[in-house]
């Protein structure tokens, strides 16, 4: 059964008591929850420390598409900072120093970062080589850890056309790919698509499964903490609800939640 905040009943996550102020009342108000999964309070930050999440946007675009993720996190009670950079005509460790100037003056006593696309690159590189020390959780959404087929097919499109369209962030991270552990020591979450609308869709080569942009097996970083995917495209894992509520959950426990359908045998 599909509720009106388009989940299904075993995919909504546990949920507290939703309240609302009625005079000096306090009623429980179930609907805030079945609309808004993400608003847990048990997920809230905790009073008693000032949290900051750093959003990193990926490559082309300037993060304006990760507003209503900012929003819903805002929500829930945390600061948020948005980190721009360009990676057209900036390489891959000029862009890394930058996020780690930005993340050191980042006011916070817990600072997390949730980052899109290739900002999960920029990500992996600083917390591996040169770590903020405030405690905090790390996302990566969609990001091609690995490496990137699509980046790798469409600098081979024309010796200069080619290059020019994916631009040198991405260049410099498919001319030198990361190894495939995890060598950070922050709790380290990813949540990848399978839903393949986007960019890619231009190859009829790209590997399935993949998000239009970026390939599951390249979001697979081993050592992490934790990893799940929906079927939803490159894009639309930013503004899904169940990928707010799978985000603020992890940045309070350091898990996701994993639903598990029976199988037939099971269920008789």
């Amino acid at each position: 059964m599909v509720t009106p905040s388009g989940l299904r009943r075993n995919e909504i996550p546990k949920l507290s008591k939703r309240f609302k102020n009625d005079g000096d009342a306090r009623k429980p108000d179930y609907r805030i929850a079945m609309a808004n999964p993400w608003l847990n309070p048990e997920w809230q930050p905790p009073a008693s420390s000032r949290t900051t999440i750093v959003m990193v946007h990926g490559a082309i675009v300037d993060g304006y598409e990760t507003g209503l993720l900012r929003k819903r996190l805002r929500q829930l009670g945390y600061r948020t900072r948005l980190f721009q950079y360009r990676s057209m005509m900036r390489g891959l460790d000029f862009n890394v120093a930058r996020l780690v100037d930005f993340i050191r003056e980042t006011e916070g006593d817990i600072v997390h970062v949730v980052s899109h696309s290739m900002g999960g690159v920029l990500m992996r590189r600083v917390f591996e080589e040169m770590p903020d020390p405030r405690p905090g959780r790390l996302i990566a959404i969609a990001s091609p850890l690995l490496d990137c087929w699509v980046g790798h097919r469409y600098q081979r499109l024309h010796s200069r056309v080619g290059p020019a369209l994916i631009g040198q962030t991405v260049r410099d991270h498919i001319t030198n790919p990361p190894g495939s552990v995890w060598q950070g020591g922050r709790d380290f979450g990813v949540i990848a698509g399978t839903y393949p609308f986007g960019v890619g869709r231009f190859f009829p080569s790209l590997p399935k499964p993949n998000d239009g942009v970026v390939l599951l097996t390249e979001t697979q970083l081993q050592g992490i903490a934790d990893h799940i995917s929906y079927h939803i495209n490159h894009f639309g894992l930013l503004l899904s609800k169940r990928c707010a509520a799978q985000i603020a959950r992890f940045l309070a426990t350091g898990a996701f939640e994993h639903v598990v359908t029976p199988t037939a045998s099971a269920a008789r």
